[in-house]
């Protein structure tokens, strides 16, 4: 996993989103990567509690625009539906505690991220931005 890693340490995982320098906006690899950590920690027994956050500057800026604007890449529909809906379903449904520690900005779909989670522990400088609000 290139732009996720996972650390587990008396009995709590955390995940750190791992794009700093693209203020760890998503791409295809990197939501289907947090699938698949999700379900990993959410299935070992040894982890008791979930810890969300980011590497760098920010929390997570959401999708990356460069790829949702590729003619070539996924369409945003696809995006929504594959990407970002099974993750917070995969963060609902978890019966742990999921905790956002939200060290930056959270914007778009790194917003509903971190909204989704249990908990939120926020840095006094972060923010939330739900830009995608003024698309037409």
């Amino acid at each position: 996993m290139q732009h996720i890693s996972v650390r587990k340490e008396n009995n709590i995982a955390t995940i750190t989103f791992e794009r700093a320098e693209k203020f760890n906006s998503f791409i295809r690899s990197m939501a289907l990567d947090f699938h698949s950590v999700l379900d990993e920690v959410a299935a070992d027994e040894s982890v008791r509690c979930i810890v969300i956050t980011g590497s760098g500057k920010a929390f997570c800026a959401g999708q990356d625009l460069q790829e949702a604007t590729d003619p070539e890449g996924p369409a945003l529909s696809k995006i929504v539906s594959e990407h970002y809906n099974p993750a917070i379903l995969r963060i609902r449904n978890i019966p742990k505690p999921v905790i956002a520690a939200v060290n930056g900005v959270a914007a778009g779909a790194g917003a509903n991220i971190a909204l989704a989670c249990d908990v939120g522990v926020v840095k006094a400088s972060a923010s939330f931005v739900q830009a995608f609000s003024k698309i037409d």
